[in-house]
């Protein structure tokens, strides 16, 4: 997913993380991944889709794993 839209759907950040629907609820609930909602259904901005790996990596630095 090299050419990314400027604007997300959940199942497009699943696929880019190739994770789970519940996996990406659970980062939006806990705030870790902004998002809004537009006709019953969430949407996320390619920049925070950004900001949140940011953090993903970050995190994942400070507790010493490899990136």
């Amino acid at each position: 997913m090299e050419n990314l839209p400027s604007i997300l759907t959940i199942e497009d950040v699943m696929e880019y993380f190739r994770v789970s629907r519940a996996t990406v609820s659970r980062a939006i609930k806990a705030g870790k991944l902004k998002s809004y909602k537009l006709g019953g259904q969430r949407r996320i901005k390619l920049e925070w889709l950004r900001e949140y790996e940011d953090l993903l990596i970050e995190s994942s630095a400070l507790k010493g794993e490899t990136v």
